[in-house]
């Protein structure tokens, strides 16, 4: 504990311990999070708030489709803005939000890669549209499989936007809300975390760094004051 303790101080002198710091702290923050993210959804899954729901690529009634044609499993874009938005009432019956954690899109292209797949949601009751703010881009794996992981909390609506093409043709095998994840599956980096490490750690570095200096000058200076006055 001293010897921590004597490293921070040190690291108020040096700005290499104190960008070690702040990524040390940046790291042991994220593995907290992410053990008790798992513990937080074990407790809703025993509860039930949080359940798993398959939902079949040729079903008709699971999603409203805009920009798109479905034939079975089969769907083609007919815009560069094709949309699926997630029946509520049909998953949740009664109620008008439900815990979606994660979003997993089973399929592929046929004729084209989809450019960009992306899923929007509603955090708030009586959003009246989706706000490009609340919106999640996916982990895709060598099966052509979309992983997204969702913030914790009720949605009140869930929006999947497979293609920026159109005339994109592909096959959905199936959609599954609330795939359960391993812990090394949440400790797995993802892009916008790899974002936040490259820029959060050194930027809170630099911070710190300024402030520590601007309370050495503040002092500097009571102390001058204080040899003039003598």
């Amino acid at each position: 504990m001293r010897r921590w303790l004597e490293y921070v101080r040190g690291a108020r002198e040096s700005g290499r311990r104190l960008v070690a710091l702040c990524y040390a702290v940046f790291f042991a923050g994220s593995l907290l999070f992410a053990l008790y993210s798992a513990a937080e959804d074990g407790v809703r899954r025993l509860a039930g708030d949080v359940q798993r729901i398959e939902l079949d690529g040729a079903r008709t009634d699971a999603f409203e489709l805009l920009n798109l044609e479905q034939d079975g499993a089969r769907y083609r874009s007919t815009s560069i803005d094709p949309r699926m938005e997630l029946d509520l009432s049909l998953v949740s019956p009664g109620s008008e939000a439900i815990y979606v954690r994660s979003v997993t899109i089973y399929f592929g292209g046929m004729n084209k890669d989809p450019g960009e797949v992306c899923v929007f949601f509603k955090p708030k009751p009586g959003m009246p549209e989706y706000d490009a703010i609340y919106r999640v881009w996916g982990y895709k794996d060598a099966q052509n499989v979309y992983r997204f992981a969702l913030p914790m909390g009720e949605l009140y609506g869930i929006r999947i936007d497979p293609a920026i093409y159109s005339d994109f043709q592909f096959e959905l095998e199936r959609i599954v809300l609330n795939e359960p994840r391993g812990l090394l599956t949440r400790l797995a980096p993802t892009r916008p975390w790899l974002l936040a490490a490259a820029v959060v750690p050194p930027l809170a570095a630099s911070a710190l760094y300024w402030v520590f200096r601007a309370r050495e000058r503040r002092r500097e200076k009571r102390r001058s004051k204080g040899k003039g006055k003598a």
